[in-house]
């Protein structure tokens, strides 16, 4: 199921801040062109956290529509148990394939194995689709406690997992730790390419949002044996990605987007747009991607 490369879309905007449905439709056209595995809607790089939730039920409805024959993965982790178990219903309702469900976050202290463990199997009991365990330090702060994963594997419903940290040594001891059907997905562009040679069936990269092309030829010589084209591919995509990610976040990606013709649109306040001079420093890194795939 989840083999391949996913784009986390973005969520475009208006200058006023409503959503931009049509510019979202325009991407997932662009999208279906290339050799992806399918989308994920509602993740960081779609700024779920600033989305009411008639928006992120509007926006799985499109992403169905207009992903009938690919997965759609949909992110429903929210701060209670209770709510993510009410949203994983609702986009399973809609048609989402399986749930990407975040660690909650907000009393990390509090957040240990222990109460971790009860969460997923909560979520993975109530929910109609399979859960995907999401890790992603940089926004939430903790750190998947290692053993998890293996003791969560068991369950039905809990089928894989996005290991968003970099860490490809983490990664590679995630799976190790799993039943063979468990299955990992990288969530860091740089390290796409370790991450695969560890394991990892795939990845759901930023990168792939304004470089889909590169990045999907990435996976493709992995798959075919071509290590020599992927570690090039790799070399030529991590400063962009590092650029759209760690540098300059959402809205870098978004200007990278509109760089490369598609739809980025304007960020969420609080979010700030990207300034002129760091939008152009984009353009070489998007190029030179792009070239590597040629």
């Amino acid at each position: 199921m989840l083999g391949g490369i996913f784009p986390p879309l973005t969520t475009p905007f208006r200058g006023d801040g409503a959503l931009d449905t049509a510019g979202f439709e325009r991407n997932l056209e662009a999208y279906a062109a290339q050799d992806l595995a399918g989308a994920l809607v509602l993740g960081s790089n779609g700024e779920a956290a600033s989305l009411d939730e008639d928006e992120k039920l509007a926006l799985v409805r499109i992403a169905r529509a207009r992903t009938p024959a690919r997965t759609l993965l949909v992110g429903t982790g929210l701060e209670s148990t209770r709510a993510t178990i009410a949203l994983t219903r609702k986009v399973a309702d809609l048609g989402a394939d399986a749930a990407l469900v975040l660690t909650p976050s907000y009393y990390k202290s509090q957040m240990t194995q222990a109460a971790l463990r009860a969460h997923f199997e909560a979520v993975a009991d109530a929910s109609p689709i399979p859960v995907l365990l999401y890790s992603v330090p940089a926004f939430t702060g903790i750190v998947f406690p290692l053993g998890l994963a293996a003791e969560l594997a068991g369950h039905p419903q809990v089928r894989g997992m996005k290991e968003s940290s970099g860490d490809v040594g983490l990664l590679g001891r995630i799976v190790a730790s799993v039943p063979k059907g468990f299955e990992v997905l990288c969530g860091n562009a740089p390290v796409i390419y370790p991450a695969l040679c560890v394991g990892a069936v795939g990845g759901v990269l930023a990168a792939a949002c304004c470089a889909p092309r590169p990045v999907s030829a990435l996976y493709r010589a992995f798959v075919e044996g071509d290590h020599a084209r992927a570690r090039r591919l790799q070399e030529a995509i991590a400063p962009l990605a590092a650029a759209v990610t760690a540098v300059h976040g959402v809205a870098g990606l978004k200007a990278a987007m509109d760089l490369a013709g598609l739809q980025g649109g304007e960020v969420r306040s609080p979010l700030r747009p990207l300034a002129a001079e760091a939008r152009e420093s984009l353009r070489p890194l998007l190029e030179r991607a792009v070239e590597a795939a040629a």
